[in-house]
């Protein structure tokens, strides 16, 4: 019987093996740019090749054995973005903040890519769209990859899902939009499959998926600070979008941002929307004592809505049968 392989938990021995050799990929890499001072435009995109004690693993979780890898010095231009990248949303604030960070200290970690499948010379990442980003921002005109072998488009997901979770993991609503497109192209064909490449509850994949039901407004919104929106805060708009109208929702969306809501606490709330404000409101009344003799012996109630009552306490056998005549009478009630 073949034992069932632990993709993730090789992933991050294959992440610290990748570690452990850093300092000598950036060596290497120093080496090429040191070379080329005027830089790489109208030539191929330089190659440095590790032996293998530098290359630590390929990038496929499941291959164990070691294997060459090359890093590069990459024109931005000739980089291209992952169709199939993990991470959607970007923080523009980070972006500015790395951008600061390489301008003052330079590339400090190599960003993840494989040569570009239709395009000769060009690469696509895998991971490290906030670097490139932040180069481009600080006005550098090329980035330091690390290539990988290329094993399909799933795993060019699976991988950058993985490597964005083992630094900074993508939002739910990342995964929302990531996952769709996983659906939307054939790549997998159920949610049970999404939970099965990446280890994570069916559950997880069902209430995340469900965030695309949202209306589009409430998504924008939610993209603004997707940070604080996990999976069951996220699970609980999409209770409240059933039930309530749309201004409701994002006025609960704004109330999870600004008062930094728990999932418990819109939990709360939800039900609150879900039922309370169809309870009636409470009616004003108007009470109406009955004395007799000079004694209270009973009171008439009534209320806006139309609603009257009225309670006596009648001693006297006659007095009584006569009201009850009386009323009788008043309603049209006859034997």
């Amino acid at each position: 019987m073949i034992s069932k392989v632990d993709r993730k938990a090789a992933m991050r021995a294959s992440l610290s093996a990748e570690k452990r050799d850093v300092n000598a990929r950036f060596a290497a890499a120093d080496a090429v740019l040191s070379e080329r001072p005027g830089g790489l435009g109208g030539v191929p995109p330089p190659q440095v090749v590790l032996d293998e004690a530098q290359a630590g693993r390929t990038f496929s979780a499941e291959n164990t054995g070691p294997a060459q890898q090359r890093i590069v010095a990459a024109p931005l231009d000739r980089v291209h973005e992952n169709p199939l990248n993990a991470r959607h949303i970007y923080d523009p604030d980070i972006v500015k903040e790395l951008a600061a960070s390489i301008a003052t200290r330079g590339q400090l970690v190599p960003a993840s890519a494989i040569a570009h499948p239709t395009i000769p010379g060009d690469y696509l990442l895998i991971d490290g769209h906030y670097r490139k980003k932040a180069l481009a921002a600080a006005g550098q005109h090329s980035i330091d990859l690390v290539i990988r072998p290329h094993e399909g488009d799933l795993e060019l997901y699976r991988v950058s899902w993985v490597l964005n979770e083992e630094r900074s993991a993508q939002s739910p609503l990342d995964n929302a939009f990531a996952w769709r497109k996983l659906l939307d192209k054939g790549l997998v064909q159920t949610e049970l499959q999404i939970a099965e490449l990446l280890g994570v509850s069916l559950s997880t994949v069902n209430k995340t998926i469900a965030l695309l039901s949202l209306p589009t407004a409430v998504l924008d919104r939610m993209r603004d600070r997707p940070e604080k929106f996990g999976v069951f805060v996220g699970y609980e708009i999409t209770l409240a979008a059933k039930k309530v109208s749309e201004i409701e929702v994002l006025a609960l969306v704004n109330r999870i941002i600004e008062e930094d809501l728990s999932s418990r606490e819109v939990g709360a709330i939800r039900a609150k929307l879900d039922t309370g404000d169809k309870r009636k409101p409470k009616e004003t009344s108007r009470q109406y004592k009955i004395q007799h003799t000079g004694q209270q012996i009973g009171f008439l109630k009534e209320w806006d809505s139309g609603k009257v009552s009225l309670e006596v306490v009648l001693a006297d056998p006659k007095e009584r049968a006569a009201l009850v005549a009386e009323l009788r009478s008043r309603f049209g009630l006859f034997d």
